[in-house]
């Protein structure tokens, strides 16, 4: 059994360090492919350091091996958010919370029962990564990594549960030595599923800044163009305000098929969630009132409202995220821009007592 384990662990590194290689082999996939390296050499730590048949090592050999395999659970969460997250904003709290279970690790090796803070904070992440993934999915307009997404996140988030437990229940008792194969199998397993979607030629770039190049025929032009004026005429019937519009109500809406219309705003307007293509007009039409001094005597809650948010807190961090300022920043720098304003050369101005009073 300790061979077949070992087998197992082996095949698990080595492919995902042939992963890792032919993703950094191609420039437009390197953004990806730095996490998925990092991914893959502390995996290597951890399924060295964990095998069951090795117990001498040379000097260093233990701490560089126990370092690694302590930053794994940093560097899956690295990798998840780089190819799930489209809005870098949206990473740093994941990485965050997968920080601060690295450094529970290493004060753990100092003071032991922090060990237990630091199993629970990942089970934490682990569940929390997962209800991303199945919850963002129906939002998601890269049909690629959407179909992928529910089902790898799932694996990896459970595998990342089971390993913790196990690892936690390993401090208190002997485990069987029938479980490590079966940890080494399905970490060969997820290995395996990931290359397959990772490096298929065929399928849309998990990191791609534009939309794939699609096949183009005279009549899927034609019926993307049809798609694309129905939608069009939606948005400026002003649709979008509609709060919690969803892209399957949008398709019934203008009567195109869900998986066409999410194919059409991904791969001919260049948005890769619904969210943001949402959000792009909720945003302008924002930023027209508060630059607007007509409306410079409604609140900010109100031109949210009037703009689809259900609520000011979605509103501010999409504001933010489209613009780099707050809704009440831009409004008082363009309502300002606007009154500094230079007056024209032959404006007359009349001092408050030469104007006429009303009779």
């Amino acid at each position: 059994m300790i061979y077949a384990d070992m087998f197992l662990r082996g095949a698990a590194i080595a492919l995902g360090l042939l992963c890792a290689v032919a993703l950094m082999a191609r420039p437009e996939m390197r953004r990806v492919g730095w996490p998925v390296t990092a991914l893959m050499l502390t995996k290597a730590s951890y399924l060295i350091g964990s095998a069951p048949g090795i117990a001498d090592l040379p000097d260093g050999w233990r701490p560089l091996l126990t370092g690694g395999a302590i930053l794994l659970p940093l560097a899956f969460s690295w990798l998840v958010v780089e190819i799930f997250l489209d809005a870098p904003q949206d990473r740093w709290p994941w990485l965050g919370v997968a920080g601060a279970g690295v450094a529970l690790s290493l004060a753990s090796l100092v003071w032991p029962p922090l060990d237990i803070a630091r199993g629970l904070l990942l089970l934490g992440l682990y569940v929390s990564l997962l209800w991303l993934g199945l919850t963002t999915a129906r939002n998601d307009l890269v049909e690629h990594r959407r179909r992928f997404r529910p089902g790898f996140l799932a694996a990896m988030a459970l595998l990342g549960v089971a390993v913790t437990s196990v690892e936690l229940v390993k401090a208190q008792i002997d485990l069987p030595l029938f479980i490590y194969p079966l940890q080494a199998a399905a970490f060969l397993t997820l290995s395996f599923a990931f290359a397959l979607w990772v490096l298929n030629p065929s399928a849309d770039l998990c990191c791609e800044t534009a939309p794939r190049p699609v096949p183009e025929t005279r009549r899927k032009a034609a019926i993307d163009a049809a798609v694309i004026d129905d939608l069009n005429a939606a948005m400026a019937g002003g649709i979008w305000k509609r709060e919690g519009l969803t892209i399957a109500a949008l398709g019934a809406e203008i009567g195109v098929p869900e998986h066409r219309l999410r194919a059409v705003i991904n791969q001919r307007l260049g948005f890769r969630n619904f969210p943001t293509f949402i959000n792009s007009y909720r945003i302008k039409s924002a930023q027209e009132a508060l630059a607007d001094p007509a409306q410079a005597r409604r609140t900010i809650l109100e031109i949210a409202y009037a703009s689809g948010f259900a609520s000011l807190g979605p509103f501010n961090k999409a504001f933010r995220d489209r613009t780099g300022e707050s809704p009440s920043e831009y409004r008082a720098r363009l309502l300002d821009s606007a009154q500094s304003a230079p007056v024209p050369e032959n404006h007359i101005a009349i001092s408050k007592s030469e104007r006429p009073r009303p009779v």
